[in-house]
């Protein structure tokens, strides 16, 4: 297939963008805690700017250092950030991009517990998903806000930046002001679309006025917000004219505000580049460039959308974490060496909303973050490696050692390559996560990884092979508790059940209501629509990630799904289970099947035996600590890079 249209030339404004991909923003926190950006920032995008694109645009940048959506947001509030932001430009314009910051104001998406003030909105009207009743804006406070725009792109452009991005999606302020949702005004900010509008238009004749009429600036705007009474593509068209007449330059097309956050970042079960109708629609209203965002994951999906006129531009979020070299790969042709991304959530979106962690990072491309740090320079060592075990953790640190110049060789005691995370592909809506297996055995196989399977690994085995140094990414082993009962026929193990050794009955009770519980669930639901109970011993279930987890919960609840929570097992029967819920025996029973999903515990039996026979043994994965994929390739990237 060829790629012609995603490298023809097309104009924002004043500037040629070299091909139609731009780098879509995200939230990673890579800056200080007062907003500077930092050598993390710069390697970050200079990066992907090598990798090809034609724009790149920042992540959220505040313009008032009091508000923001995360700790770690970088800012242009303040002359003081110029200096900064100067050596990304530097770094990006260096390898041949253009760069936008995004100015945003959070608006009443937040909370005072971190501001350490009152949030501000268009109305006195609560976040749904932080409940707190916001300070409404004054008419004067409107226009401070619209000023503090202005001032912050004047700071863009001393900096280095080529055009500016306003923020209108996800729910922020200046979509605030937009949504009847959340604008409840009726001066000359609230009421018709025209005053709805004013703030955002408002804003950008504020930057060309103090950065000139020939300084770019694009604004990323929610198609729909996906909530009753929210806005729609109909509101939206009309919308994006106003934006025009004001004097941007491009509309990006995004989705959702804050109590619709599931489809900000889609799952596997919503359509490859879905909101490309929404960017359509805007388009066939205005005459300025429009972007294409969301689920634009495969060279085939975004020349789709180029070429049949559905936008002017792909913005490419998660996958250029993933893959920064997305465009360079596309343009040479290599597209089987493109990193895939899968949609899991786990280290973007996830790391971003845990208050433990509030920086991203990738779980098939662990560099994130780690660009500078993180390279595949020629080992100065060149070692022979053993690696114990071929899911995740062992593929990748595989296939990273052996093109740093390593001699690697992977032992797996199946007939199968791909560990546990081989079977996680199995249920709905899961079948991305088979992508990075292949490209890591590929890419490993090129860098002259050898594979042995049917091989169990011994100290015998390694005493006789010699290796410089042994990296034991054995994974976990299912839990299976001491439980009287648990050895009846009609007991079965959910790897078991996911890959077709065992078939269970139409009702089934599930011991386990984790994540492998709820996707075996989901897994039988699909499969002649079997029932299945839940029986946990934690008090509430947790579906995961927001947007794939909100959408399993979706699917379970179809067909009505049941759960017992804060019950511990006693006894399993021939029909169900004994259990004690608040201190009480009870009874579950009436179930043709029984499926252990209780877990995994750490597999490692090789350590304390390889003590004294090699000098160099590393342990990584669920090896180390039974936990999510993400934590095994991280761990695999921190020895398979020093190594």
């Amino acid at each position: 297939m060829k790629y012609d249209k995603l490298f023809e030339t097309a104009k924002i404004g004043s500037l040629t963008l070299k091909n139609r991909f731009i780098m879509g923003a995200m939230g990673v926190g890579f800056a200080e805690m007062n907003g500077n950006p930092t050598d993390r920032t710069v390697a970050y995008y200079e990066e992907r700017a090598k990798g090809g694109y034609a724009l790149i645009i920042t992540e959220v940048t505040r313009v008032q250092d009091t508000e923001f959506c995360t700790p770690l947001e970088p800012s242009l509030g303040s002359d003081k950030f110029i200096p900064g932001w100067k050596k990304v430009t530097d770094a990006v314009h260096a390898q041949g991009a253009y760069i936008f910051p995004q100015l945003h104001q959070p608006g009443r998406q937040y909370t005072k517990a971190i501001l350490g003030h009152d949030t501000s909105a268009p109305s006195p009207i609560a976040c749904p998903v932080f409940d707190e009743t916001p300070h409404e804006l004054t008419t004067e406070e409107v226009w401070d806000n619209i000023h503090m725009f202005g001032d912050a792109a004047v700071r863009a452009k001393k900096a280095g930046f080529d055009g500016v991005e306003i923020h209108a999606g996800h729910g922020y302020l200046v979509q605030q002001f937009l949504s009847q949702f959340s604008n409840r005004r009726f001066d000359e900010f609230g009421g018709s679309i025209e005053n709805r509008a004013r703030f955002a238009c408002e804003i950008c004749k504020d930057i060309k006025k103090k950065c000139g009429e020939d300084y770019p600036v694009i604004i990323k705007l929610s198609g729909e917000e996906k909530v009753p009474g929210g806005m729609t593509i109909s509101d939206t068209k009309i919308i994006a004219k106003y934006l025009e007449e004001a004097g941007y330059d491009a509309i990006e097309v995004t989705i959702c505000n804050y109590a619709s956050l599931d489809w900000m970042s889609a799952p596997e079960d919503e359509p490859m580049g879905f909101n490309a109708y929404n960017a359509e629609k805007i388009k066939e209203g205005v005459h300025i460039p429009v972007a294409a965002i969301d689920r634009i994951n495969t060279p085939e999906i975004a020349e789709d959308i180029i070429e049949t006129g559905k936008a002017d531009f792909v913005s490419i979020s998660r996958q250029s974490l993933a893959e920064p070299f997305f465009p360079a790969k596309i343009k040479e042709g290599k597209i089987s060496e493109i990193t895939p991304c899968i949609n899991c959530l786990q280290s973007c979106m996830g790391y971003m909303t845990d208050p433990n962690h509030l920086t991203a990072c990738c779980l098939v491309n662990p560099r994130v973050g780690h660009e500078a740090e993180y390279t595949f320079k020629e080992a100065e060592q060149k070692k022979n490696i053993m690696v114990v075990g071929s899911g995740p953790a062992g593929l990748y640190a595989a296939y990273v050692a052996a093109k740093r110049g390593h001699q690697v060789t992977v032992y797996e005691a199946k007939a199968t390559l791909g560990g546990q995370f081989r079977i996680a592909a199995f249920p709905p809506a899961k079948s991305l996560l088979t992508g990075p297996l292949r490209f890591w055995l590929q890419e490993g196989k090129k860098a002259g990884v050898n594979y042995v399977l049917n091989t169990e690994v011994t100290k015998e085995l390694v005493e006789e092979k010699k290796p410089d140094a042994v990296i034991l990414a054995t994974g976990g082993k299912q839990l299976v508790p001491s439980i009287k009962g648990i050895d009846k026929e009609n007991v079965f193990l959910a790897h078991d059940v996911l890959e077709g050794i065992k078939k269970v009955g139409r009702n089934v009770l599930i011991a386990g209501a984790g994540l492998v519980g709820l996707e075996t669930a989901d897994f039988l639901r699909e499969r002649g629509g079997r029932t299945s109970t839940l029986i946990d011993m934690i008090p509430a279930v947790n579906y995961g990630i927001l947007g794939v987890g909100t959408h399993l919960k979706a699917r379970l609840d179809s067909i009505g799904t049941q759960y017992i929570m804060g019950a511990k097992i006693k006894e399993f029967t021939d029909t169900g289970v004994v259990y004690e819920q608040n201190g009480e025996e009870k009874t579950a029973d009436g179930y043709d099947s029984i499926i252990i999903a209780m877990g995994a515990k750490a597999y490692n039996p090789l350590e304390e035996e390889l003590k004294g026979i090699v000098s160099e043994v590393h342990v990584i994965g669920d090896a180390k600590e039974a936990g999510q994929a993400n934590k095994a390739t991280e761990e695999a990237a921190a020895v398979a890079f020093r190594i």
